[in-house]
């Protein structure tokens, strides 16, 4: 079974963080992280099940078993929007019209 350290995780968010920055570079709007969570669950299971079957002097055994291992990860990151062209500015998206989306 192969394991996923806290340090690993942590280090592989970083990486993540770094290149969605570098593909950022340049573009209009810009996204702050003002929070992450980072969730590690690992959920082992085993079980094990037997049954057996006699008929006309014959045995007929069953034998089943099971092992598995999940793991979870969940990332929650809070944003904060800046509008570069606007002088960092948080951006303005309005629409003249009044109604809800659900409204054709």
């Amino acid at each position: 079974m192969s394991s996923v350290g806290l340090a690993a995780a942590i280090e592989e968010l970083r990486q993540e963080l770094y290149q969605a920055q570098a593909l950022g570079s340049g573009q209009q709007f810009a996204f702050g992280v003002e929070e992450a969570q980072l969730e590690l669950l690992l959920e082992l299971r085993n079980s094990g099940k037997g049954d057996g079957k006699l008929s006309f002097g014959v045995a007929t055994v069953g034998v089943a078993g099971e092992h598995s291992t999940v793991r979870t990860h969940k990332l929650t990151l809070r944003l904060s929007v800046r509008d570069r062209a606007a002088g960092g500015t948080s951006p303005d998206i309005s629409d003249d019209e009044a109604g809800s989306w659900d409204e054709e």
